[in-house]
């Protein structure tokens, strides 16, 4: 868990994406016409003084750190119909009450 305060977290991972860009020998202003944004929009996401998701997002992929949103990606899980498959337990049907008062099964 990263520790620290939001605004401390946002100058980590703006100090992380300014690393990758510098390593990639890529100016802000490239940086910042390759992913569609504004030049404005780089600085403010290395400075950590607040950016947008979507040019979170687009500074990854052009870097070439896609690892670090797909990491955020949700595992993969079992839905209960398939975990109760998966436990051998067949689906219950419950019986239904018509109006005139007799059980009418649904199965």
């Amino acid at each position: 868990m990263v520790k620290g305060t939001r605004q401390d977290i946002l100058k980590l991972i703006g100090a992380s994406v300014a690393s990758h860009r510098l390593q990639a020998n890529i100016s802000q202003q490239v940086l910042a016409e390759r992913c569609g944004v504004s030049l404005n929009a780089i600085r403010h996401l290395e400075r950590g003084t607040g950016a947008t998701l979507w040019t979170f997002v687009q500074v990854c992929r052009i870097l070439g750190k896609d690892h670090w949103i797909v990491d955020l990606e949700p595992k993969e899980t079992l839905s209960p119909i398939a975990f109760a498959e998966a436990l051998g337990k067949a689906r219950q049907v419950k019986a239904r009450v018509r109006a005139t008062g007799k059980r009418r099964s649904l199965a």
